[in-house]
């Protein structure tokens, strides 16, 4: 794959020193350890006593401070990497699985992690600890901020003797920046079980954070595991109840006993008369919240909200179109999302809560009724099921007996958290889903079927994630196409868009080189797999954006828009310019246009050199030789149909014209705001070979190009050798060995594209040539 590597490493230089600035501003007591579990695969858990700088590094090691500032050697260190926002104070973070990176649960519940190959882990056969601290890397601390003594004699903190840790030198203090667990035995586990509710300020909580029997629970002889989960409650110091006395809006102080609340709030929502509304694009923030029996909180759209901790919904939750929920503890109780469906179109949906059954949203949202009489009569409700040979099978409709009993047994299935569905309305308006909100990351089963390698995906949460690694942020791959590359047969995700094409629909391709794009809560898309493998959407990917849900959006790099028409519909394709991207195949930056449809009206390009044969959509080129690219550019279309051909452009050098070569007539025509390309097709078209495009500073009127200029000659399968861009005449065809050995021999009439077979051809590599009426090519081609 090939990336801007010129910008991708300014954008690293600024985030390393960004790292190493703000990783710095811990100090000690800034964090404190508050959970352990010395069984199994080992966890732990701190709370943040103050708020953690976003894009911070911080290190955890159960190593021994050697007593002048480093440390010992043969156990292991933890790279946290906390987030692309800050953490706020009283936020409590907790690592999983940390011993065993290939546990599926091994990680951190906000932000990544990082084991460094290291052997990590809490002993609880020996006297042990655990170290935080931050430094120029994993070895080379600059500051301590917390430590966690586990059966350690606290008087005793001199040198190392081989049954407890060492705090000498690290600036650390008990009481403030250390803990101390059990300094009379070594515990298999144990857990802060105080209060989180009752101090005024967050070091005030250290007082509560000793070594006391009523304060922690501990598991001595015992399993850890037992102690699991570990509460991701945050620590509150301030407590405010809402009242509604002067309107329903959650921003205004009157409204609440003691104040708006804030991240640092243990917040309560009564039963009273006027509701809260979070609006007017708010984003509240909140430590722990509890909604009351017969109470209801609503969150508009395009407004959010961020839980630090505990969510407790005994009474409603309500969700408008485009808004957003971050939970970054956990919670209990259903919450309803509401999405907008503003046409009778089919859209691409997923659940954005656990739990939705089919059967309540067939009765709540009368969704369209399809073919078929009785009991076997088809809802817009589907599954994708790319194991069907036909397309027209693919979509496996719900019927009408399957959901309402008429007829028929009721089913039981719910919408499956992370998989998507095709939902059509009978009229414009709201669809709701129903649940609990996932507090895990969810994986869905890629597969390839007989009939296709496309898999419809959504995304489970209330919430954002980002699709590419522009919208990642700083390029720690954490999009959904970086996270499963390795599982897909291209960097690419597929959306569907009800108002392309005058409203008739369309799908558009995304990749690395499309702008940042977020997947919308209730959004669906298609990816296309390499294998029967899990497809992984992580829960530290939310965030809140603006909805994007349907919406389009534009790259800021040179590009080429090809839009064609028949008067009806209309198909595009994209062609950008990149620093360090190839006139062949980059994956994550070339993208197929979408394949499990027929695609009887289409336009797209072939890659200039080597593309395998791949319809594109999305082509990316090298930004500095506009004018030795040609590119192939494939059309289907019917006979007797007008095709029109606009080229629209975006930072696209000025002194560079757009010509589109129409080989059929050896015609060129110059594609600019006052000109285009129209043609009534006199024959079908499918596939390249009658237009190319270039680009170029000079005026094209004749085919005064090299005769290799426009054909492309590749394998399309390890049997077959492709020929494109021979429109007519006869083209005689030699290969030969590296021994000069004739292999093969053959002729055929030019007709743009055309295939020669490959009989009983050992593996090696050959010489091909075509000559022509007017020249000769040679190819060099590598049999596999």
């Amino acid at each position: 794959m090939k990336k801007n590597y010129t910008f991708k490493a300014y954008m690293c230089l600024i985030f390393i020193v960004s790292l190493f600035l703000k990783s710095h501003a811990q100090s000690p007591g800034d964090i404190a350890f508050i959970a352990f579990n010395a069984d199994g695969d080992d966890d732990f858990a701190i709370v943040a006593l103050t708020e953690l700088a976003a894009n911070s590094t911080i290190y955890i090691t159960d190593n021994e401070s050697d007593g002048a500032g480093g440390f010992t050697s043969g156990e292991g260190t933890l790279t946290w990497f906390t987030g692309t926002t800050s953490i706020k104070a009283g936020t409590v973070v907790v690592f999983t699985d940390v011993n065993n990176g290939t546990n599926p649960n091994f990680g951190v519940s906000i932000g990544e992690l990082d084991d460094n190959g290291t052997a990590f882990g809490i002993p609880a056969s020996n006297k042990d600890g655990i170290l935080a601290f931050v430094g120029t890397d994993d070895s080379s601390p600059t500051s301590f901020i917390a430590a966690i003594q586990i059966g350690n004699d606290p008087s005793n903190l001199g040198p190392f003797d081989g049954d407890e840790i060492t705090l000498t030198n690290t600036g650390l203090v008990i009481g403030t920046s250390i803990i101390v667990v059990d300094s009379s035995a070594s515990p298999d586990g144990a857990i802060y079980n105080a209060s989180r509710a009752s101090q005024t300020s967050y070091n005030e909580y250290y007082t509560l954070l000793v070594d006391d029997d009523s304060n922690w629970t501990n598991v001595v002889n015992g399993d850890g595991e037992t102690l699991l989960p570990f509460s991701s409650e945050a620590f509150t110091i301030h407590t405010t109840i809402w009242t509604g006395t002067t309107s329903n809006v959650w921003g205004i102080s009157g409204n609440w006993s003691n104040g708006i609340p804030t991240s640092s709030s243990l917040a309560t929502v009564p039963n009273v008369t006027t509701s809260p509304i979070i609006n007017s694009g708010t984003e509240a923030v909140v430590g722990n919240i509890t909604i009351d029996t017969e109470e209801n909180l609503t969150i508009n759209s395009d407004n959010s909200m961020s839980v630090s901790g505990l969510l407790t919904i005994n009474g409603s939750l309500e969700m408008n179109s485009g808004s957003s929920l971050l939970v970054l503890g956990t919670s209990t109780g259903n919450i309803t999302y509401n999405r907008t469906l503003g046409t009778t179109n089919w859209y691409l949906v997923s659940s954005p809560v656990s739990g939705q059954g089919i059967v309540d949203f067939y009765t709540n949202e009368s969704p369209a009724l399809g073919n078929g009489v009785g009991d076997a009569q088809n809802i817009g409700i589907a599954p994708y099921d790319n194991s069907q040979a036909l397309v027209t099978d693919r979509w496996n409709y719900y019927t009408e007996g399957q959901v309402d009993g008429e007829g028929g047994d009721d089913t039981t299935d719910t919408f499956i958290s992370g998989t998507g569905y095709a939902v059509q309305l009978q009229a414009p308006g709201n669809i709701s889903f129903t649940g609990t909100i996932p507090n895990d990351h969810i994986t869905s089963v890629l597969s390839i079927g007989s009939g296709d390698a496309f898999n419809l995906i959504g995304n489970p949460y209330p919430s954002f994630i980002p699709a590419n690694d522009l919208a990642d942020g700083l390029d720690n791959n954490d999009d959904l196409l970086s996270v499963n590359t390795a599982y897909l047969s291209e960097e690419t995700i597929w959306f569907w868009d009800q108002s392309a094409n005058a409203g008739a629909g369309g799908y558009q391709e995304m990749n690395q080189a499309s702008s940042g794009r977020y997947i919308a809560p209730g959004q669906g898309f298609f990816v296309s797999a390499n294998t029967t493998a899990t497809f992984t959407i992580n829960e530290n990917m939310q965030s809140h954006q603006s909805d994007l849900f349907q919406r389009n959006t534009t790259s800021t790099v040179p590009s080429i828009h090809l839009i064609m028409t028949n008067g009806t519909a209309t198909r595009d394709a994209d062609i950008f310019y990149i620093d360090e991207t190839t006139t062949g195949w980059d994956n994550g930056y070339d993208s197929s246009i979408f394949g499990g449809i027929t695609n009887e009206f289409a336009i797209y390009t072939h890659a200039v050199a080597d593309g395998n044969g791949r319809n594109l959509g999305i082509q990316s080129l090298p930004d500095n030789n506009y004018e030795n690219m040609i590119i192939p550019v494939g059309v289907n279309a019917v006979s007797g149909t007008t095709i029109t051909i606009d080229a629209a452009t975006n930072n696209f050098p000025e002194a560079i014209n757009i010509y589109l070569e129409d080989k059929l007539d050896n015609s060129f025509t110059l594609l600019d705001a006052d000109a285009n390309f129209s043609t009534v097709l006199e024959n079908n078209l499918s596939g390249i070979g009658r237009f190319y495009l270039h680009t170029t500073s000079e005026s094209l009127s004749s085919a005064a190009l090299g005769i290799d200029s426009n054909i492309s000659i590749y394998k399309s399968s390890s049997d077959n050798i492709r020929i494109v861009g021979v429109q007519n005449g006869t083209a005689n065809v030699q290969m030969y060995n590296m021994l000069g050995k004739e292999v093969l021999k053959t002729s055929f009439e030019g007709n743009g594209v055309n295939d020669i077979k490959l009989i009983n051809i050992p593996t090696g590599v050959y010489i091909l040539k075509i000559a022509l009426e007017n020249g000769t090519i040679n190819k060099k081609i590598i049999i596999q």
